[in-house]
């Protein structure tokens, strides 16, 4: 068993979908945190959403995890201008 060291890594988040973790490891790093993804989900048919059987962490270093917690728990403000009923614009 490991002590408490630089290889100790604590669980921000806990979420049903991959796609979701991905979205918050990615908020994390783009705010210098090293957060990991660790897709736990058990793969079988018929079952694909239940979630004890759906189980995606997002994983990140015991000293970042109060500031990731701290992060996660802020929620982010939408531009002025957004619109959730608009078209995304096509280059």
């Amino acid at each position: 068993m490991a002590g408490q060291g630089e290889d100790e890594h604590e669980q921000v988040a806990e979420t049903g979908q991959v796609y979701e973790a991905e979205l918050i490891a990615l908020r994390l790093r783009s705010n210098g945190i090293d957060a990991h993804v660790v897709d736990q989900t058990f793969n079988a048919e018929p079952l694909p959403n239940v979630r004890s059987f759906a189980v995606v962490r997002v994983l990140v270093p015991a000293a970042q995890a109060g500031e990731a917690r701290r992060l996660l728990a802020d929620s982010v403000r939408l531009p002025d201008d957004f619109d959730p009923d608009g078209t995304p614009e096509v280059m």
